[in-house]
């Protein structure tokens, strides 16, 4: 019999924790041996990125100026309330640590709040709003380089996804996106295409299923590049930049027809075809993190050099497995969501001062089923 204290398990019955502890046995065998089977052929590996050229290491950093840095992040929530569903939809950004240069600049933030009725699309919504002000703030901060939660082609995959949406809603929410569609499609073109020789926008995916070296130097489907390069990878050791390839079938979709928006979102998706992606480890104590950038910064030398050399100082602290800015802005972002019920809490107490209904009458039209929300 398992003994367990978290409190995770206490409204779960007995039998039912019993059950599922059960298997951490066999989960954990399976990850040993698909970890122990990693590293069994890690010269392997090793050696074939060798001999197509794409292993590489940071020794050669010397004098490169450091840079401010800052992260970008966002957070979106539906409070599915009695008669409506509330939508919450923030973004965030936050300065990295140890700047030198003195060039200070105070973290920046967008909101949305407001009520719309019942659709289970709402959620779509929220999300494509949250997108538009992650963009748009890292499109117009003021540090030198831009971390970006997630993949540079994120944004567009789940603004494809909020077109459908707008199209047969007339909400306040389906018309900030129409709204801000422009400036979005705007400040996306901007991170993508590279002209400005001093800023950098890197797109930096907690989590990702691609596997295009593995794909093509046939290792283990089961694992994704960023999963077994951190396996093999040398502390300081990156791989050289390749083309960011894709199976999503890019193509013109947009809220409304606009000939000045065809022609922005074709220079965004021609944007998204030319990024190239590294992975880089920066430290022992590091995961293999996956970088996406213009193709234009990655195969200068001097300008990759500056970047790498930027994400290992953001990186000094073993607790943190990202660069740091992205971590304090991914910090601010989950405990947004979660601070919607004191927000009701303000709202219940303005309307209860203001009506002369029955304040349980209130009560119950704002009363929470379920939150959800992501960021």
């Amino acid at each position: 019999m398992y003994e367990v204290d978290s409190p995770s398990f206490l409204e779960i019955p007995a039998s039912l924790v019993e059950q599922m502890l059960q298997k951490t046995n066999e989960i954990g065998d399976m990850l040993q041996s698909s970890i122990h089977e990693i590293n069994r052929k890690r010269q392997k590996y090793r050696l074939q990125l060798e001999q197509i050229g794409l292993l590489d290491n940071d020794i050669r950093f010397r004098n490169i100026k450091p840079l401010v840095s800052g992260g970008v992040d966002g957070a979106y929530a539906v409070d599915r309330l009695l008669g409506t569903d509330l939508l919450f939809a923030a973004a965030v950004g936050v300065e990295g640590m140890n700047e030198e240069n003195g060039k200070r600049v105070l973290s920046s933030h967008d909101v949305f709040v407001n009520p719309e009725k019942h659709n289970p699309e709402n959620m779509i919504a929220a999300r494509a709003i949250m997108v538009e002000m992650e963009i748009k703030l890292a499109a117009n901060a003021h540090y030198d380089i831009v971390y970006l939660d997630g993949s540079l082609a994120t944004a567009l995959i789940h603004m494809y996804k909020a077109i459908n949406f707008v199209e047969t809603l007339n909400t306040k929410s389906s018309e900030k996106i129409k709204e801000d569609f422009k400036n979005f499609l705007l400040s996306y073109k901007k991170i993508l295409d590279f002209h400005d020789t001093e800023k950098y926008y890197l797109g930096i995916p907690k989590y990702t299923s691609r596997n295009d070296i593995g794909k093509n130097l046939h290792w283990p489907e089961n694992y994704d590049d960023r999963a077994i390069l951190t396996l093999i990878l040398d502390p300081g050791e990156f791989t050289r930049p390749k083309l960011f390839t894709s199976e999503e079938g890019w193509h013109v979709r947009l809220p409304y027809e606009d000939e000045e928006l065809k022609i922005l979102m074709q220079q965004v998706i021609s944007g998204i075809k030319n990024l190239s992606v590294i992975y880089y480890k920066p430290h022992l104590w590091c995961p293999a993190l996956r970088i996406e950038m213009p193709s234009a910064v990655a195969w200068d030398e001097s300008k990759l050099d500056t970047i790498l050399y930027n994400v290992k100082s953001q990186c000094q602290t073993p607790s943190i497995m990202e660069p740091f800015p992205l971590y304090m802005a991914d910090r601010i972002a989950k405990h947004m969501a979660p601070a919607i019920p004191a927000y009701k809490q303000i709202i219940m107490k303005q309307m209860t001062q203001l009506a002369d209904n029955n304040e349980k009458d209130i009560f119950f039209m704002m009363h929470s089923y379920r939150t959800e929300g992501g960021s």
